[in-house]
């Protein structure tokens, strides 16, 4: 696929023009996607499972934040930048202002959806005499330079986006929801995010501009490969995100894999357990936003049997995936198991176990190893009071590191 037959997935997000204005019950994308898988590690054989670093929900803008997440050793990109929200894929394509003069996908103009592609020098010299005087001094836009330097060999790389500015289903707006897809070539908005050439003013959408499950379905229609990847539903802790609104994502389509429960130093674990608690499986996603310096990164450790694009994006489907707040190898899973009746985990250096259900901590132990066993049905307690069961790990050597296993569903 070259670069435009890419940036047209993404701008078409696989549907065809008649679907470009779409209500909120428009038919998209086929509702036959099997459910969020309830027991993840299933299909995972530890003996021979590569652990892939990534993350998706990490900004990327210059050599030096890549440099970051080379150095932490991801073996995985997912940029999700945004203004546009347009994926940085391939990176070794990427120049300065390069959505500037390339814009091909579709944005909402005074309402309408309307596709590309969108040249900015011409629409923007409309109205040029507007612009403040420092504002004029760079335009008309021309193309810069290369953005990043080639990955370094056997570094894979896959579309993603922040995309933002939804409506709710009566028209008003979503607040502060944003939304990642890794996997997904969907592009949405603009360069122009603080109207800083006055395109806003003149009707151009710098986000999203339609309701949420609109937007949705247009991530879930430019996936690269129909069975890999997801939307992801960003830092709910930080937009203080509305519990039943969350649900009601999840709700969806399974699509929608889960909520990012680190991000940025905000932990949203109670959102997590909430959320699990109502039955839903809902996975958690552990991310650095844009604070790639701070201790607490966020990485997403993929478990896969073949270093692929496609079994990564496999990987976060299925929750085949452990959460790190560091990603250092200061400590990691080496299994992660449940047959039905137990659940155990094992490290490869010693920690402190939780494991983790609706009732909170209900098992505690110390070592390389934890094993919690479901307490069978006609107990006063029970699957059905449990839910869930998740284990969480925290380094004793006093690096701090902390991973946090995927949900399974007790019934």
């Amino acid at each position: 696929m070259n670069r435009r037959e890419f940036m047209m997935l993404g701008a078409a997000g696989a549907i065809g023009a008649a679907a470009a204005n779409a209500a909120p019950a428009e038919k998209i994308v086929e509702r036959n996607a099997p459910p969020r898988n309830r027991r993840p590690y299933r299909d995972v054989d530890w003996s021979k499972a590569v652990r892939v670093k990534t993350t998706s929900h990490g900004h990327c803008i210059s050599q030096s934040m890549l440099d970051t997440y080379l150095k932490r050793g991801f073996g995985l990109l997912t940029m999700s930048n945004y203004y546009p929200s347009a994926p940085y894929v391939p990176a070794a394509d990427m120049t300065v202002g390069y959505y500037r003069m390339h814009h091909e996908h579709p944005v909402m103009v005074n309402g309408k959806r309307t596709d590309g592609p969108f040249d900015w020098n011409k629409i923007v010299g409309g109205w040029k005499s507007q612009l403040d005087p420092e504002q004029a001094k760079s335009f008309p836009f021309k193309e810069g330079g290369k953005m990043f330097k080639p990955l370094p060999e056997g570094v894979l790389e896959a579309p993603n986006a922040e995309h933002h500015n939804f409506k709710l289903a009566n028209g008003r707006g979503a607040g502060s929801l944003h939304m990642c897809c890794p996997g997904s070539a969907f592009a949405s908005g603009t360069f122009d995010a603080r109207d800083r050439f006055k395109s806003h003013s003149h009707g151009y959408n710098f986000g999203s501009g339609e309701f949420w499950g609109t937007a949705v379905d247009r991530m879930i229609a430019g996936f690269i490969y129909p069975d890999g990847g997801g939307v992801t539903i960003n830092h709910p802790t930080w937009t203080k995100l509305d519990r039943e609104l969350m649900l009601n994502i999840l709700d969806w389509d399974p699509r929608v894999l889960g909520i990012e429960v680190l991000e940025a130093g905000f932990n949203s674990e109670s959102y997590w357990d909430w959320a699990l608690a109502t039955g839903r499986q809902c996975f958690g996603f552990f991310v650095p936003d844009w604070s790639i310096k701070k201790e607490v990164f966020g990485v997403n450790v993929l478990c896969v049997h073949e270093k692929t694009v496609h079994a990564c994006l496999q990987a976060y489907r299925k929750g085949n995936f452990y959460g790190a707040a560091h990603g250092l190898d200061e400590l990691a899973f080496t299994s992660i198991v449940f047959d039905g009746k137990r659940v155990t985990a094992t490290t490869d250096k010693p920690a402190r176990f939780e494991v983790i259900t609706a009732r909170g901590v209900v098992q505690e132990a110390k070592g390389t190893e934890v094993a919690w066993d479901v307490v069978p049905n006609g107990s006063s307690v029970g699957p059905r009071v449990d839910v869930f069961a998740r284990v969480k790990a925290y380094a004793t050597d006093g690096s701090g590191e902390v991973l946090f296993s995927q949900p399974f569903m007790l019934f």
